[in-house]
């Protein structure tokens, strides 16, 4: 089994894991990304607190923009409340990855299970 791929998350989307709530992280198809396979494990780490959880992932689904990922999964099940647009959801997501980023590598949204 590879090594356990260290992610660091925002207070309140870790805490939605932690409920039970958040079950798809959403995140650039990077190169380090891209490496993911189901099966593999997550180590979420708390900016907030420091404090990790370990996630298995279940599904990887890629998306050419954060938009169509947006279309497909919104609401608690990625973390955001359930009334937000997608237009809104992609505007909060441009403030962490550029267009020509997300130009370059896609979405991806990664289906994980809390262990």
């Amino acid at each position: 089994m590879k090594d356990i791929m260290d992610m660091h998350l925002n207070h309140q989307p870790f805490m939605a894991i932690k409920n039970g709530t958040k079950t798809i992280e959403v995140r650039l198809n990077d190169e380090k990304r891209s490496q993911l396979k189901v099966g593999d494990k997550i180590k979420f780490t708390d900016l907030a607190t420091g404090e990790n959880l370990i996630t298995e992932i279940l599904e990887l689904e890629q998306f050419p923009t954060f938009k169509k990922l947006f279309t497909k999964y919104a609401g608690t099940v990625i973390g955001s409340p359930e009334n937000e647009s997608i237009d809104e959801l992609d505007k909060e997501n441009r403030e962490i990855y550029s267009r020509q980023r997300e130009q370059k590598y896609g979405a991806l949204a990664i289906r994980v299970k809390l262990l």
